[in-house]
């Protein structure tokens, strides 16, 4: 079933607007963490974010290139 565009940024918006009580809330169980509000724990958790994101923004550039290559094989290096 195809759908257009408005269907498509509708479903985006949804996820925005539903993806902030599930960040207050992470947010709330960290803070009630003690080690969490201490030097090293935020440090740990801003060196866990950074790797998060970078494994993510790798893996989406790998689709992304596959998607212009039409070649899985070619993306297996970084």
């Amino acid at each position: 079933m195809k759908h257009g565009k408005g269907y498509l940024v509708l479903f985006e918006m949804i996820l925005i607007v539903g993806s902030i009580p599930v960040f207050r809330s992470v947010w709330m169980v960290f803070d009630s963490i003690e080690f969490m509000n201490h030097p090293a724990g935020i440090l740990l958790s801003f060196a866990a974010g950074i790797f998060l994101c970078v494994m993510a923004l790798i893996a989406l550039n790998k689709v992304d290139k596959e998607k212009q290559t039409g070649s899985y094989r070619d993306n297996l290096m970084l």
